[in-house]
């Protein structure tokens, strides 16, 4: 129900009363979506934050920061989506920012409010072999600036293998990077290690 346009030139408050009364109540309706009732405790404040897929999308604005939901290309579902002013020094991936969606799975990857992208795989085997390269776009889809790469040694299965092993990153060329032994014999295929890769 729409304001009862009220008073208008002439209207005497007989004449107006009714529509008033309507129009307060439509107010004290209205203001209770996601906010505490009038007359309560904590009235005035928030219950919760309800935002509704915005198509077309807000533009950037100078000074304004956002923060709104939209479709998702992603996950087609609803997600948050944080932009930077218009004019922001924030490199180009990290300006308007979608950072509710996720890839859950392993490998997976997550991103920030910030922009900052995590990229994720772990428990890969190095089968036997001296080295790894994994493509960090090919595990997961994405093509963001990589600023740093995390890898670690998970576990030996194998306590009877016969090796002694330094496990590092090599090659790293993004997308791509290379996790080596440096020194003594292959590891056995029991030998897994997990990688972090960060970037934007």
């Amino acid at each position: 129900m729409a304001l009862n346009n009220v008073p208008l030139a002439g209207q005497t408050l007989g004449v107006t009363r009714v529509p008033i009364n309507q129009n307060f109540s439509i107010i004290d309706t209205a203001f209770q979506v996601d906010h505490v009732d009038y007359n309560t405790a904590g009235q005035g404040q928030h219950n919760k934050v309800s935002f509704p897929v915005q198509n077309p999308v807000p533009a950037t604005q100078a000074g304004i920061v956002q923060l709104y939901s939209q479709l998702s290309a992603i996950t087609n579902q609803p997600e948050l989506v944080f932009a930077h002013q218009t004019g922001s020094t924030a490199p180009t991936g990290a300006k308007i920012v979608e950072f509710t969606s996720a890839g859950w799975a392993n490998p997976g990857w997550a991103r920030l409010p910030s922009g900052i992208m995590l990229k994720w795989q772990s428990i890969i085997g190095f089968g036997g072999n001296a080295s790894v390269t994994v493509n960090v776009n090919t595990a997961v889809p994405g093509s963001p600036n990589f600023i740093t790469m995390l890898s670690t040694m998970i576990s030996v299965v194998d306590t009877n293998a016969s090796y002694n092993n330094v496990i590092g990153l090599s090659n790293i060329t993004f997308p791509n990077f290379t996790v080596s032994k440096f020194g003594g014999s292959n590891p056995p295929s029991s030998v897994r290690f997990s990688w972090l890769a960060i970037g934007y």
